[in-house]
């Protein structure tokens, strides 16, 4: 027994640390890969270090990154959302349809549409929490639904109104500051209170133990139907706000030129960091793959690129995102 006591204990800190490392080691590349886009565009581009450009690129991230953030939540806890983007779009069409012209109208209509948000919220997470049906089916139908939903009421038509209220394109145009935009404003709300719950509270530290494995989360007394429903309630509720913000920035929309957001939206997790398997990633990831995409985006324009190749190039840096997700997973757990 004295002989068994002397030994020394197996190194299981260093198998962690290994483990910690490599995680991080993604982290670490994408901040790498902003600070060498930025040096490369400074020599290139003379406006892409513009405070102007630096300000717009940031402003048209907004509706990109409230999807995200909502994504994130569902993405940490094992599931997956194709019905974000429809959301997104239909009370979009609702905000700008109304076309409120007083702060309080705004705001109860806000309400009104964010609360249809969080209807198909809990539509998707009672089927796919409480129903137990495999998520990407039952998103992608909602996705259809709704999608035939928004072709009937429009006819495939623009929508909008005669006239834009001043409250809407204040909502949607408006600046605080000559480089603060109201929507930058919303951005950067939302994204403290985001990350705060993720990285603070208990919620959130249930959430990914819940994408590790819902089986040993079930056995822990986590009530893993429960916050696998929430999580698509918050995504919903999230989109329905940016829905909103997307409506106030135009006063006419064609649906069909705004299905792109939720496929942006997906690659920034992906691209940051955030595990399409669930379980791993931080709100931090996400803005980084935000900022990375957004700026790759905008380095683009800036060079010319035709819109197709940006969409090509879009694609190859999901793919390469989903590989490199699938091997950090793989080696964490070697």
């Amino acid at each position: 027994m004295k002989r068994l006591m002397k030994e020394p204990l197996p190194p299981v800190t260093s198998k962690v640390e290994g483990r910690i490392d490599r995680a991080s080691l993604s982290e670490i590349i994408i901040w790498l890969a902003i600070i060498l886009l930025f040096i490369i565009m400074s020599f290139i581009s003379p406006t892409f270090l513009s405070v102007r450009n630096i300000v717009t690129v940031i402003k048209n991230l907004t509706t990109v990154s409230i999807l995200a953030f909502g994504l994130t939540f569902v993405f940490l806890s094992g599931g997956f959302d194709f019905s974000q983007g429809a959301i997104l779009l239909y009370s979009a069409i609702l905000i700008i349809s109304f076309n409120p012209g007083t702060v309080g109208g705004v705001f109860l209509y806000s309400l009104f549409v964010v609360g249809i948000a969080g209807l198909f919220g809990i539509f998707n997470g009672a089927l796919i929490g409480y129903c137990h049906l495999n998520p990407f089916v039952v998103t992608l139908g909602l996705r259809n639904i709704i999608a035939g939903i928004i072709f009937i009421s429009t006819a495939g038509m623009t929508v909008g109104a005669t006239a834009q209220s001043p409250i809407l394109e204040y909502l949607g145009l408006g600046r605080i500051t000559r480089w603060l935009p109201v929507q930058t404003v919303f951005l950067i709300v939302i994204a403290l209170i985001c990350w705060f719950i993720l990285q603070f509270t208990l919620y959130g530290r249930k959430l990914i133990l819940v994408g590790n494995s819902e089986v040993v989360s079930a056995y822990s007394g986590l009530k893993v139907e429960r916050l696998k429903f929430s999580s698509y309630v918050i995504n919903a509720l999230l989109a329905g706000i940016a829905g909103i913000l997307l409506g106030s920035q135009v006063s006419h929309l064609l649906p069909e030129l705004a299905w792109h957001y939720d496929y942006d939206a997906i690659t920034a997790c992906a691209v940051g960091g955030i595990s399409l398997l669930g379980g791993r990633g931080t709100l931090l990831n996400t803005i980084s793959g935000l900022l990375l995409l957004g700026f790759i985006n905008n380095s683009m324009i800036l060079l010319g690129l035709p819109f197709a190749w940006q969409q090509i190039l879009k694609g190859l840096v999901l793919f390469i995102a989903v590989a490199a997700d699938v091997w950090v997973r793989r080696k964490l757990y070697e």
